[in-house]
Parts: structure tokens; C-alpha cells; sequence
């Protein structure tokens, strides 16, 4: 049975998709849920979340692409288990001396074995995220030709040993205390 809320959520929601006003979507507690649910199974269906949120299939297909056009939902991904594959996965800090951050960036985005590239504070200007197949690889094919580009002057890797937890996002993690809230 759908709460009365989650109801009124819903067919608000679609007067203002047949309107065509903007709306910031992640403040709306239904589209936290919709984001939530896909984090943590990105193959949910619609029909599913519509059942679960009291909305049409039509009304989550729109949100949903809603959501893609305003950049929220940049990508629908998997996440695979580096142990199986064979993969190591690394963080790698690295320090630039001439502040040409971007510059660095634009060289590290070109290089498909780095997963995360963040421009950060102390100690380091920039934080990747890497995986590869060995520690030589990671060596010889990732941390030396990081090292000649123009301006890194000190490169720190932190090789890991076990993933403990790896997720995408953290919207409405709690999906159960949301749907609680709307009288779902």
C-alpha cells in the first residue's frame, strides 16, 4: 500500500516534469530513494521501484532520465572483485611542483589503469585510485611514466592488501528508514 505522502510526492512530481521546471532532485526524498536503490543494485527495475514508491513506471522512466540529464547520475557501472580478476588495486599521491594541477590532470585522465583521479589538500595536490595486475606493472607502467610528466616532483603509492567495502555512493544509504518515512 503506497502512503498518502509518496503519492502526492509522485504526482507532484510528474506536473512539474509536464511543466518543464527544474527542480534540484536530490532534495526530494522520492528521488533519494531512486538514487539509493540503483547504488545499491543498479539493475533494479522500474516497475519494481514504482511498486515500492507508489508511482507510475513512466514516472520513475523520467526521473531516471531526469536525473542522467542534469548530471547527477553521471553512469550505470558494476563493481568487480580485483581478487577474482587478478587485479591489485593501489592510491597513489602525487605532489606538483609549478601548480600546473590541470595540466598533470589532463595527462592522468588519458590513462585508462586510473580509475579516481582527485585534486586534494595536504600532503599531496593529487590522489589517484589505480588497479593493475602486479606490482611490477604497477611500477613499471603506471608510477614511472607518472613521474616524467612535466611538474610531478615526489610520487607515493599505497598498495592495498584487501578490500574491506567499495561503493559507489552514499545517497540515502538507509533505504528502509526512507520508505519508512514516506508511508511506504
Amino acid at each position: 500500500m503506497i502512503g498518502l505522502k509518496t503519492a502526492i510526492i509522485c504526482h507532484n512530481y510528474s506536473k512539474i516534469l509536464e511543466r518543464g521546471e527544474k527542480r534540484s532532485m536530490v532534495t526530494d526524498e522520492t528521488s533519494k530513494i531512486i538514487l539509493s536503490r540503483l547504488a545499491a543494485n543498479a539493475r533494479v527495475s522500474m516497475s519494481e521501484l514504482a511498486k515500492e514508491l507508489g508511482c507510475s513506471v513512466s514516472t520513475i522512466h523520467k526521473r531516471i532520465k531526469q536525473l542522467e540529464d542534469s548530471g547527477i547520475i553521471e553512469q550505470f557501472t558494476i563493481i568487480t572483485n580485483s581478487e577474482l580478476t587478478g587485479e591489485i588495486t593501489a592510491f597513489i599521491g602525487i605532489v606538483i611542483e609549478n601548480g600546473d594541477v590541470m595540466g598533470v590532470v589532463d595527462e592522468l585522465k588519458k590513462r585508462p589503469d586510473i580509475l579516481e583521479i582527485y585534486e586534494t589538500l595536504e600532503p599531496y595536490d593529487i590522489f589517484l585510485k589505480v588497479r593493475t595486475t602486479d606490482i611490477h606493472t604497477l611500477k613499471n607502467e603506471l608510477i614511472n611514466p607518472i613521474s616524467e610528466i612535466d611538474g610531478v616532483v615526489e610520487i607515493r603509492s599505497i598498495l592495498t592488501t584487501r578490500r574491506h567495502k567499495e561503493q559507489t555512493t552514499k545517497i540515502g544509504m538507509n533505504v528502509k528508514e526512507d520508505l519508512r518515512s514516506l508511508n511506504v
